[in-house]
C-alpha cells in the first residue's frame, strides 16, 4: 500500500543520511517490484539500487545480490528498519570482521542481529547453498562460516521498526531530541 511505501522511504532516507558519509559505496537491495518504485537520491554518487536476482528470497536473497554487486570484500549489512545507526558498535563489528567471514552483534539476550553485521564476499557460495536448500533465514549462515560475535549489553543500541506501531513509538521517543549533525 502507498502508506507502507511512504513509511519505507522515510526510514530508508533517515538510515541513508546516517551512513552515506562513512561509506564510499552504499547499495540498497530491493525486490524488482520495489526497484520499479524506488528513486535513487544519490548525494555523493555512492548510492546504488541493486535488484534481488530472484524475488521472494527475503533478506538472504537481498544480501546475496548486494554482496555480488559490491566493490569491496567486506560489506556492512544494515536493515532499513534500524533507524539509529550506532557507529561505535558498527566500527567494533567491522574490526571483528578482519579475522572472520562474518561479524555479528549479539545483545543481552544473546540474540544475534544478522542485519546489522559485516559480511565478506567469501560467504556468497554458502548463501547460494542455503538458498538452494530452500533456506530463507540468515541465521544458519553463522554455523557455516567463520563468525565472530560482538557482544553488547544495552538492547537499545539496535532498535528495529517492524511495524507501524514500532515506528510511531520511535517517533515519540525522539520527539524534541536534537537532530544529529
Amino acid at each position: 500500500p502507498p502508506q507502507s511505501l511512504r513509511f519505507f522511504k522515510k526510514v530508508l532516507e533517515h538510515v541513508l543520511a546516517q551512513i552515506e558519509p562513512y561509506f564510499d559505496e552504499v547499495l540498497v537491495s530491493l525486490s524488482p517490484r520495489q526497484s520499479l518504485r524506488f528513486r535513487e537520491k544519490s548525494r555523493a554518487g555512492s548510492l546504488r539500487a541493486v535488484e534481488d536476482e530472484t524475488p521472494g528470497l527475503g533478506p538472504l536473497g537481498g544480501m546475496l545480490a548486494g554482496l555480488k554487486a559490491a566493490r569491496h570484500e567486506a560489506c556492512a549489512v544494515i536493515a532499513c528498519d534500524i533507524p539509529e545507526i550506532d557507529l561505535p558498535l558498527l566500527r567494533s563489528i567491522a574490526r571483528a570482521a578482519r579475522d572472520a567471514d562474518i561479524a555479528v552483534p549479539a545483545g543481552p539476550a544473546n540474540l544475534r542481529e544478522p542485519l546489522f553485521a559485516v559480511y565478506r564476499k567469501s560467504v556468497v557460495p554458502e548463501i547460494e547453498a542455503l538458498l538452494a536448500l530452500g533456506e530463507r533465514s540468515v541465521l544458519p549462515l553463522f554455523g557455516r562460516c567463520r563468525t565472530s560475535v560482538v557482544r553488547f549489553d544495552d538492547a537499545a543500541r539496535i532498535r528495529n521498526l517492524n511495524t507501524r506501531a514500532d515506528y510511531e513509538s520511535y517517533l515519540r521517543s525522539v520527539a524534541g531530541r536534537p537532530t544529529r549533525p
